[in-house]
C-alpha cells in the first residue's frame, strides 16, 4: 500500500523578499519534474529484554512479497538501505533466539527523501509445546499486516488486476493504473490497500471529490491505519477545508503520534489558519521525528517570511539546500536566500 502520495506543487517558490509561499506548494515536488526520484530509508535496531546478539543481524527488505536488497546492521544495530523508488516497503528480520520482525514503511521520496524506523527485537518466548513461528508486524500499527499475506484472500482476478496496477503506478502510467484499481475494486470492494493507492492517483490528478470518497472508504474498511486519515487531511488542506484538515491530522496522530508527516501536515494546516506558534511548534516536532524532511524547512521559511525573521529564514533555507540540493525548488531558494543575504545586517 502506497502511503501518503501527495499532489503535484501548485506553483515554484516565489523569489519576492516578503511575499508569503503558500504551505500548500510544499506537500510534494512534482513527479513528473522529478521521475527517478529516490529515497533512503534509515533504521535502528533496539533489543528488549536482552544483550545485542553477538552475530551480526541480516536485515532484508521487500517489496509484494519480492526481496529488494539486503543488508549487515552494524554493530549498533544502524542500516539503510538506499536509491529506493516509492512505494510499501516491509523490512524483514528474522534472528536466530528473537521473534521474527516484519515492519511495513511507507516511502514517498517527494515528500520526504529519508524516512527512519526504530525496530525492537524480542527474545523468543520458549514453550513446551511445538509453536510455529509467525511474522508479526512491529511498530506502532498492530493493525497494520503484510500485504502479501492479504492478497491471498481476494479473487485471482482482482490479484491480478491489483498486481498490474501497482505496476503501471511505478511506471508513471497514472490513468491505466486507475483502470486497473478499479477493475480490482469491483471485483473485490474490501481490497483497502487497493483503495489507498487508488484515492492517490485520483489525488495526483486533482480529482479532489472522488480522492475523498476512497480515503473514507478505507477508513471505513480500516480505522487502524493513520495513513488514510493523513491522505484526507491532505484533500481538505488542498480544497481550503482547514478545521476538517486539522481534525484528521489529529485523528491520525493519534495513531502514529511519532509520525513526522502528521506534524508536518499540522503544521501546514496552523499556518493556513493563522496560528503561527502552534504551526512552529509542529513543524520543528515533525524535524524532531525526522531531521531529513527537507519540506518542513521550506514551511517554516514561509512562517518567518510572515513573520519577517529574516536571520531563521536564512537558516532555514540555508539547512533546505544542503539536504536537498536537486530539489525542484532549489533554485528559487537559492535566489531568494541571496537577497536576504544581500540585506544589510544580514546572516551569512
Amino acid at each position: 500500500m502506497r502511503a501518503f502520495p501527495f499532489l503535484r506543487a501548485l506553483r515554484a517558490l516565489t523569489v519576492q523578499l516578503f511575499h508569503f509561499i503558500p504551505p500548500l506548494l510544499l506537500l510534494a515536488c512534482a513527479q513528473a519534474q522529478q521521475p527517478s526520484n529516490s529515497g533512503t530509508i534509515v533504521g535502528e535496531i533496539r533489543v528488549a529484554r536482552a544483550s545485542f546478539p553477538e552475530m551480526r543481524i541480516l536485515v532484508d527488505i521487500e517489496t509484494r512479497g519480492a526481496r529488494v536488497a539486503t543488508v549487515y546492521a552494524d554493530a549498533e544495530g544502524k542500516f539503510a538501505f538506499e536509491d529506493l523508488p516509492g512505494n510499501l516497503y516491509h523490512i524483514i528480520i528474522q534472528q536466530e533466539g528473537f521473534r521474527p520482525v516484519n515492519y511495513p514503511v511507507a516511502l514517498n521520496p517527494s515528500v520526504q527523501h529519508v524516512v527512519y524506523v526504530r525496530l525492537e527485537l524480542t527474545p523468543e518466548e520458549k514453550s513446551s509445546g511445538s509453536q510455529a513461528k509467525q511474522r508479526g508486524v512491529g511498530g506502532s500499527n498492530p493493525a497494520m499486516v503484510d500485504q502479501s499475506s492479504l492478497l491471498k484472500n481476494f479473487p485471482k482476478d482482482a490479484k491480478k488486476h491489483y498486481e498490474k496496477a501497482t505496476k503501471l503506478h511505478d511506471e508513471g502510467k497514472r490513468q491505466e493504473a486507475i483502470e486497473h484499481y478499479e477493475k480490482a475494486l469491483t471485483i473485490a470492494p474490501k481490497m483497502y490497500f487497493a483503495r489507498n493507492n487508488l484515492g492517490s492517483l485520483y489525488l495526483e490528478n486533482q480529482r479532489f471529490g472522488e480522492a475523498e470518497v476512497e480515503f473514507r472508504k478505507v477508513i471505513a474498511e480500516n480505522q487502524a491505519d493513520a495513513s488514510a486519515y493523513f491522505n484526507l487531511a491532505n484533500v481538505c488542506l488542498l480544497t481550503k477545508r482547514f478545521d476538517e484538515a486539522s481534525d484528521f491530522v489529529h485523528q491520525g496522530l493519534t495513531r502514529e503520534p511519532n509520525s513526522a508527516l502528521g506534524h508536518f501536515l499540522m503544521g501546514s494546516v496552523m499556518l493556513q489558519k493563522g496560528n503561527r506558534t502552534e504551526a512552529e511548534k509542529q513543524l520543528r516536532s515533525a524535524l524532531n521525528q525526522d531531521p531529513g524532511l527537507a519540506n518542513a524547512h521550506l514551511a517554516l521559511v514561509n512562517l518567518y517570511m510572515q513573520q519577517r525573521r529574516n536571520g531563521d529564514a536564512v537558516q532555514e533555507l540555508s539547512t533546505f539546500l544542503k539536504q536537498s540540493p536537486d530539489s525542484g525548488f532549489a533554485p528559487q531558494a537559492r535566489e531568494l536566500l541571496k537577497k536576504l543575504q544581500s540585506q544589510p545586517n544580514a546572516p551569512r
